[in-house]
């Protein structure tokens, strides 16, 4: 988990040149509700910080006697959602953290890449899993990440034979499997990953559920279209 903690804590550095304590602020959010706090950053609205858990995004003063959740909006700036950005922003920052142990299908040619949270045994999931060699063939490169599974089921993601009909580039080594497993299903609770399947797009946005390769195609195109940069998919 040691990658958690090194995003957690370029974060809070950030805050802390605003005088308060990151760290403390931190503690007594967990405290006081019972949720683990992975980052803690400054707003544009002086005394107003953001906090990133595994129950989403909230807000809270300095001195964390007040929380706030829901979307904040910069009217200066056409009403941008700037809650939405910061959830995109801490998905691609958790995604950065993975390192070189993961599950890739890879694409050739490769015109997008989608990172795909399930487990291995609900139906949707099985159907999406099953799906995966239509969107590579489409110029897809999907990465294979676990949603937060039982103990029974963490032998399976570390089978060598996992999902052998795939042809993965990268799979799960055998030594160290269980300790990759645990960062990876780490990322996900930070995420807040709790519907499997769930699909993280390139620019940070989470769709939750099953999802047909021909959607998942329509949404990755809209995303990439000159004239509309971003998606409201999520």
């Amino acid at each position: 988990m040691r990658y958690l903690l090194l995003g957690m804590m370029l974060l809070c550095a950030f805050a802390a040149s605003a005088g308060m304590d990151p760290h403390v602020l931190k503690q007594t959010i967990e405290q006081r509700l019972g949720v683990q706090v992975y980052l803690v950053d400054e707003t544009p609205m002086p005394g107003l910080y953001l906090l990133g858990t595994a129950q989403g995004l909230l807000y809270s003063d300095a001195r964390g006697d007040y929380v706030l959740q829901g979307s904040m909006l910069d009217l200066a700036h056409d009403m941008r959602n700037l809650t939405r950005l910061s959830q995109q922003q801490q998905r691609r920052l958790a995604l950065s953290q993975i390192g070189e142990a993961r599950l890739w299908l890879k694409a050739t040619p490769e015109r997008h890449r989608l990172t795909l949270f399930t487990d291995l045994a609900c139906g949707p999931c099985r159907i999406a899993l099953e799906e995966l060699p239509r969107l590579q063939a489409r110029g897809v490169s999907v990465q294979l990440l676990p949603a937060p599974v039982a103990a029974s089921d963490q032998a399976s993601w570390c089978d060598p034979g996992l999902l052998r009909e795939l042809n993965f580039s990268d799979r799960l080594p055998e030594s160290g499997c269980n300790a990759i497993l645990a960062h990876h299903i780490g990322l996900s609770q930070w995420l807040g990953i709790k519907a499997s399947p769930s699909w993280v797009l390139p620019n940070g946005d989470l769709v939750r559920g099953y999802q047909s390769p021909e959607q998942l195609l329509k949404i990755l195109d809209h995303i990439n279209a000159p004239a509309n940069p971003s998606s409201s998919a999520s």
